[in-house]
């Protein structure tokens, strides 16, 4: 799918033949499949990756789905996994959102946690405290 997305010599024909083997193929709404032909007779099929991203996110946007990855130097337990959702559900500005949490170890950080969304990082790892804590000294001295 990826090659033919991106072969700048697709035309009307191969368009509608993709059309049937996708109606075929699984259930697809009549909109998109006209989606599909009209970025195909703009040539912009090859754009079809940036706009899915793009949807996807608008998408979780106006649903207020919020993809979260939580790092920590080791496994967390359960209990603090549940601890972690009830701090993102009690922060007000969070007030009806769905999170999808994703958990990973990182030993480097040392203590503490790391917390990626789509647009922003918070470290509260030991690491870059110390790091913080290594800086100022380096000024006093």
């Amino acid at each position: 799918f990826r090659l033919f997305t991106e072969n700048g010599g697709v035309g009307a024909n191969e368009i509608r033949q993709l059309n049937q083997a996708l109606r075929d193929t699984a259930q697809f709404s009549e909109t998109t499949l006209h989606f599909l032909t009209v970025l195909a007779d703009n040539k912009r099929l090859n754009f079809i990756e940036e706009i899915a991203e793009k949807y996807a996110k608008l998408y979780q946007e106006f649903n207020k789905e919020e993809k979260i990855t939580i790092i920590s130097a080791s496994d967390l337990s359960d209990d603090q996994k549940t601890q972690v959702m009830a701090a993102l559900q009690a922060n007000p500005e969070n007030t009806g959102k769905q999170f999808t949490i994703d958990y990973e170890v990182d030993e480097t950080i040392m203590g503490g946690l790391q917390m990626y969304t789509e647009s922003e990082f918070m470290d509260m790892s030991l690491s870059s405290r110390l790091t913080r804590i290594s800086a100022e000294v380096a000024k006093l001295s």
